[in-house]
């Protein structure tokens, strides 16, 4: 009687758990979106801007390196004239 009743209930669940899923991922949506919570998006939106942020500073380090070295070398080749 055991196992025939662990095959019904199973069934039963496997049945009812689709329907209680949905209710509470609104719930849990309804939560973030109120509480102003951080969705896995603005993660990587800001991943995103971080990396871009990132990608210019170096570029920006490595032209002003260069404008320096311009400089340096007009500067010498300035001062043995």
């Amino acid at each position: 009687m055991g196992v025939l009743r662990s095959y019904i209930f199973s069934s039963l669940n496997d049945g009812v758990i689709p329907h209680l899923r949905e209710p509470v991922e609104e719930v849990f949506d309804k939560v973030v979106k109120q509480k102003g919570l951080p969705t896995r998006q603005d993660f990587r939106d800001l991943r995103n801007r971080i990396d871009m942020l990132d990608f210019s500073t170096r570029e920006t380090t490595r032209l002003l390196n260069e404008v320096r070295g311009a400089l340096k070398r007009l500067a010498e080749d300035g001062g043995d004239a």
